[in-house]
């Protein structure tokens, strides 16, 4: 058993170890019990389709959408599957409160942007310290719209995507999917749960897969493998002790696709360089790309005292390994002295080592309390504490000191003899920095949810107490920085049912966030900053019309986030220097809507529209610019999923569906460019039919997804192009 396995184990085992100190009970409770347990995990296999209806992210255990006063967003495991969407960087783009979404050029980094606030967290299984590589071993993933730090701790103030991954079962059930595509797309994926004694008390769980691809650019493809085992002993009701483990290496080529973004104005006319390079062009070349090792091993102790009392403990150890390479355009420079004709691309090269681990530990106490056979309230209270070290070397092209390689020479982008994609060893390149992390949160928190009159009126407050410790090591320039803070957060609604039908609700919550860096202060003096607060506010409705049939929410809301980092430009008797301050703020406000409709039993429809005015509000170091709209926000954005089976007839078997998503025209960059970098307005259409049967008594289902049914050509990010219309054809054995 590996170091880091024991440690999270014996974590796991440690917290909670006077659990069994009582007397034993029977393994199966009486025929006569009632079992209330508020659940930290959701049977997702309940559910079917694409509608969902409850969820773990706004409060650790299963609660009904309907009974709080906060918005999220479902995407279940048949919704993606059903559009051959295997990346959660993908899947959380099917949600329409994410206006965007962005993969680094390397595939390092990804970040969303919700209600007009870009991030780069996500959470897996609640925890932001963890996060999901593959769709194998995923069961749904739930963005939780609007600040969320009661639970999350550190968090931007759009929101989070949690993912939440399968768990064992004790009846025996295996698939095995099999996917190509274009490009020469083909992947493999394999799920099998099952009991491993005939009692059923020890279970299993393993969800694999593989993936290798090619892209329709030059120079893109990737290369992944995936395993996530599960094994779980469940001695008797309510206790159960989870060992599992998710290990994922990627190899992904970078993309860069630059030139749309530095159209250039050269009197008298404006150059569009995308019009002049083919749509595959890509900046980059073999050598180039990234390659990520993860590990996971988390170890699960559950134990219920009642049927109204349970802990949970679970304490996980994550470590990863990555080396990026890129080549990055750094500008395209015509001036008069240009020759005709020639359009200047210049290079360079960059990259890094790194490598780093996480210990998280987290315990949770849930408990129901019956105040009557009317009135109720249910706690969550949690500790978590987390320590992390890293580890980054940087490396760039050019020479300094006699040491490195030279910065490529330019491109001539009209002139492809000139496109020397050879470089050279990433251990070649300059040393530009080494540095090193360590970082310690422990935090405190506890949800009520309280329901009185048969749950006509249901509150839910929480408070959240965050000490956050973090050093940052130059080995450079030898130098040692430590910051200290802490945050205490707060968070209050309350969903009104005016019918049994229609709820009113309203919400009030916050994030924070810390910036690991001093500030100079006017006086030249250094110090800490201080957290960056989001406050949020939601006023709407939810519904749940015919029995379930039709269910979704409205939300108004507003968020304002302040003590933003301002900049201003000094002189004193020493000299000119720059000062820093925290009094930049920015706002979001509009309007979101969701729908779920199984309009028959073999016809439904789910989507939602967000229209969102999200802007700098503050900003003294630069007041031209209040008013502006964010990066990467459009205005309206909105998505609509379909699902259509045939139940009768000759077609008895097909079904076929559509997904049709619109993103409005949004800024790429800040700039006073008169040409501002756009991100295009688009509606991308993607289409689907399926056929399902029988083979050998087993089920088989077949699907094929044609994804940018119209070949849409639009940049959805600032990286590259979006990607041409393209074909998977999956089949499915469950057996």
């Amino acid at each position: 058993m590996s170091t880091p396995f024991r440690r999270c184990l014996a974590a796991s085992l440690a917290a909670p170890a006077a659990l069994f100190a009582q007397a034993a009970v029977p393994a199966k409770p009486a025929a006569d019990e009632t079992v209330l347990l508020p659940a930290f995990t959701i049977q997702s296999e309940s559910e079917s389709g694409y509608a969902a209806t409850n969820s773990i992210s706004a409060t650790r255990v299963a609660t009904e959408l309907k009974k709080m006063p906060v918005s999220i967003d479902i995407i279940t495991e048949q919704l993606f599957k059903d559009y051959g969407l295997t990346e959660v960087f993908d899947i959380v783009g099917l949600s329409s409160g994410v206006q965007s979404s962005q993969r680094a050029a390397t595939g390092n980094l990804e970040s969303y942007t919700i209600r007009g606030f870009t991030t780069f967290f996500s959470a897996r299984n609640g925890n932001t310290n963890l996060r999901s590589y593959d769709s194998a071993n995923v069961a749904r993933v739930e963005v939780v719209n609007g600040p969320a730090s009661v639970l999350y701790g550190q968090l931007d103030p759009g929101g989070v995507a949690n993912t939440v991954t399968k768990q064992p079962s004790a009846r025996r059930a295996s698939s095995l999917r099999l996917e190509v595509g274009s490009w020469a797309y083909y992947r493999a994926e394999l799920g099998t749960t099952g009991a491993l004694n005939k009692s059923g008390t020890l279970t299993y769980r393993v969800d694999g897969s593989w993936t290798d691809r090619d892209g329709y650019r030059d120079y893109d493809e990737m290369k992944k493998r995936f395993i996530a085992p599960v094994i779980r002993w469940a001695p008797r009701k309510g206790t159960s002790l989870t060992l599992d483990l998710e290990s994922a290496d990627m190899d992904l080529t970078g993309v860069a696709n630059w030139p749309r973004y530095n159209n250039r104005v050269v009197a008298p006319f404006v150059v569009k360089f995308a019009d002049m390079i083919p749509r595959t062009w890509n900046g980059q070349g073999p050598g180039l790309g990234t390659h990520t090792g993860n590990r996971i091993y988390s170890a699960t102790l559950e134990h219920a005292f009642t049927d109204r009392i349970v802990v949970r403990n679970v304490a996980g150890v994550t470590s990863f390994r990555r080396n990026a390479y890129e080549a990055s355009a750094t500008s395209i420079a015509l001036t008069a002295a240009t020759p005709a004709g020639q359009l200047p691309y210049s290079r360079s090269l960059s990259g890094s080592y790194g490598n780093g681990q996480t210990f998280a530990n987290t315990f949770n106490v849930a408990a129901r309390f019956d105040f009557s056979k009317r009135h109720y309230t249910r706690l969550v209270a949690g500790w978590e504490y987390v320590s992390a070290r890293s580890y980054s070397e940087s490396r760039v092209s050019g020479v300094a000191g006699g040491l490195g390689v030279p910065t490529p020479p330019n491109w001539d982008l009209a002139n492809p003899a000139t496109w020397d994609r050879t470089v050279p060893p990433l251990a070649a390149l300059r040393v530009s920095g080494v540095s090193g992390a360590r970082f310690w949160d422990d935090k405190f928190y506890l949800v009520d949810a309280l329901a009185l009159f048969d749950e006509r009126l249901m509150f839910l407050g929480g408070l959240n107490y965050s000490k956050i410790q973090s050093l940052t090591l130059n080995y450079v320039a030898n130098t040692r920085l430590r910051i200290e803070r802490d945050r205490t957060t707060p968070q209050a609604g309350a969903v009104l049912r005016a019918t049994k039908a229609l709820g009113l609700y309203a919400n009030y919550s916050e994030s924070f966030r810390q910036i690991t860096s001093l500030r100079t202060n006017a006086d030249r003096s250094q110090t800490p900053f201080d957290p960056l607060i989001a406050k949020g506010y939601d006023y709407g409705f939810k519904f749940d019309f015919g029995d379930g049939r039709y269910s979704g929410q409205g939300t108004v809301f507003r968020t304002v986030n302040i003590n933003g980092r301002q900049s201003f430009n000094a002189v004193d008797a020493i000299g000119a220097y720059t000062y820093e301050t925290q009094v930049g703020e920015n706002q979001a406000k509009g309007f979101e809507l969701r729908l779920a409709a199984n309009v028959t039993k073999d016809f439904q429809v789910v989507g939602g529209y967000t229209q969102t005015h999200s802007f700098v509000s503050k900003n003294p170091a630069n007041p031209a610019i209040v008013g502006r709209a964010q990066i990467r926000s459009p205005t309206h954005a909105w998505t609509v999923t379909t699902s259509y089976r045939f139940a009768s007839g000759w077609l008895k078997g097909a079904s076929a569906g559509a997904n049709i998503a619109y993103r409005g025209q949004a800024k790429a960059f800040e700039t006073n460019d008169p040409y501002p970098y756009l991100l295009d307005p688009r509606v991308v259409v993607n289409a689907r039919a399926g056929y399902a049967t029988k083979v050998f008594g087993k089920p088989v289902s077949y699907n094929l997804t044609v994804s940018n049914l119209f070949n849409e050509k639009y940049y959805p990010s600032s990286i590259s192009l979006g990607d041409p219309t393209s074909y998977r054809l999956s089949a499915e054995f469950r057996f």
